[in-house]
């Protein structure tokens, strides 16, 4: 890493566990879930960590072991990982609520607040499964002797004192009114705790659908976003290939769904749309290589370039 983002993205650890850290915690529990540190170079510094859900079969402790050091999955592109390689798991047992794993040498590369990190990444992602109250790390030869007594708790991530803050974010989400090519809203309100993006988060309920009688979706609900980040007004979101899967004569108005609704978010004023992280020369007739502001309609409708109208190509 290079030594200004390590600088800032410590800062952010340290921001986001005087905070809370624990992102979705006091929630209804999804699944499990894989803990990893957020890519400090895409600058999202509402948090140091995050997770994003467990896709193996192995509902344990090597299968989850296994799928942290294998890294976070292509497409959650946010994510980064710090286990160095060659790291393999030597041995792990289950006593008494404590999960002992022994990690072999390469593990002790780690230092400072990367070993933090990593350290807090094992036991969050650990000590969801019944009966892990603890984790204790330990390193073949690695020297760290400290380890072989210290036991961590998902509680110690947290400073003493600290409570998660979540906020509430508000946002209209356009959809295709029914019978016609017109887009129409809905308001919803997202409690986003701290690591959450309100942006991404957005673009998954747009992509799930509406709750709304007599509105229709425009993205396929298997759509996945891969990230979504916010700078000085403009949000850059990267969506999946299946972007592809809507029809010709509907992609334009999809544009504009998605152009509207981020827009609608305070701090949004243009957007631009990359596939697969590359950007998309034609869409629907529109030049998606430039970011696009939001209609000067209502309801939405032909998005705008940034600066000025956006022309469909012949």
């Amino acid at each position: 890493m290079k030594k200004n983002a390590v600088l800032l993205w410590l800062a952010a650890l340290l921001l986001w566990l005087a905070a809370g850290c624990a992102a979705g915690m006091g929630e209804e529990d999804p699944g499990l879930e894989l803990w990893f540190p957020i890519d400090p170079e895409l600058g999202i510094a509402s948090a140091a960590l995050d997770a994003c859900p467990y896709q193996g079969e192995d509902p344990s402790i090597p299968g989850l072991l296994s799928a942290l050091l294998a890294g976070p999955p292509p497409e959650e592109v946010e994510f980064t990982s710090l286990v160095p390689e060659g790291t393999r798991v030597l041995s792990w047992s289950l006593e008494e609520g404590v999960a002992n794993v022994e990690l072999s040498a390469a593990y002790a590369e780690l230092a400072g607040v990367e070993l933090t990190v990593t350290d807090y990444c094992i036991t969050l992602t650990l000590s969801q499964l019944p009966g892990v109250d603890g984790v204790r790390i330990t390193v073949n030869g690695g020297g760290q002797s400290y380890r072989d007594r210290r036991v961590l708790h998902r509680s110690d991530v947290l400073f003493s004192g600290a409570e998660e803050t979540p906020v509430d974010v508000s946002a209209a989400l356009y959809f295709r009114r029914e019978g016609g090519d017109a887009l129409g809203f809905e308001l919803r309100r997202f409690r986003v705790t701290e690591g959450r993006v309100p942006a991404k988060e957005a673009l998954s309920a747009l992509a799930a659908g509406p709750e709304d009688k007599g509105l229709l979706p425009l993205l396929p609900g298997e759509l996945a976003v891969r990230s979504a980040r916010v700078d000085k007004g403009l949000c850059t979101a990267d969506l999946s290939a299946n972007l592809l899967e809507i029809p010709e004569e509907d992609r334009a108005l999809a544009a504009a769904s998605i152009v509207e609704t981020l827009c609608s978010l305070d701090g949004v004023e243009q957007v631009l749309i990359l596939m697969e992280g590359e950007p998309v020369e034609e869409f629907g007739g529109l030049d998606l290589t430039q970011p696009l502001r939001p209609s000067a309609g209502p309801e939405g409708g032909q998005p705008r370039r940034a600066g000025r109208e956006l022309e469909p190509q012949p």
